[in-house]
């Protein structure tokens, strides 16, 4: 068994209900090739290096799964290709068993963007400090030169 990642850009308009719609027809349509799942999520919508079929951002979505049968997997590739909701995609072998994705993962990842924010506050608030002692110094010296 062999272990596959396709990544694939959809129209960035979509709503969710229209995305989670996708992916299941998505979903369906690899499960003809009798390919298991691993995961399937959305990635993020990002801006496109270059604008496909007008469009300048894209919905980024990850699928994982594993597959015997190589000939179906052409078959599948051609769906996507074929799929006027997808506006590029791209499929590579994985060497090991990838690790299931789950929510808690990408929980952390959105308070890890809190935490940066956080962070650079602090590193704002550090750098004003030492720039007021720096200030308090230098007026010091000045003093201390103009009483001499």
């Amino acid at each position: 068994m062999r272990f596959y990642e396709t990544l694939y850009i959809v129209n960035p308009n979509f709503e969710n209900e229209k995305l989670e719609q996708s992916q299941k027809e998505i979903e369906l349509e690899l499960s003809k090739t009798n390919s298991k799942v691993i995961n399937h999520h959305v990635w993020s919508k990002k801006r496109l290096a270059y604008a496909i079929e007008k469009q300048k951002y894209g919905i980024f979505i990850l699928l994982q799964y594993s597959s015997k049968d190589l000939d179906k997997l052409k078959d599948f590739d051609t769906w996507m290709k074929l799929n006027k909701k997808v506006l590029r995609h791209i499929t590579v072998v994985l060497k090991s068993e990838p690790e299931i994705f789950t929510d808690e993962e990408q929980d952390s990842n959105t308070n890890g963007t809190e935490t940066n924010q956080e962070q650079n506050e602090e590193s704002k608030q550090n750098q004003d400090e030492l720039k007021n002692s720096i200030d308090m110094e230098n007026e010091e010296v000045d003093n201390g030169l103009t009483a001499s």
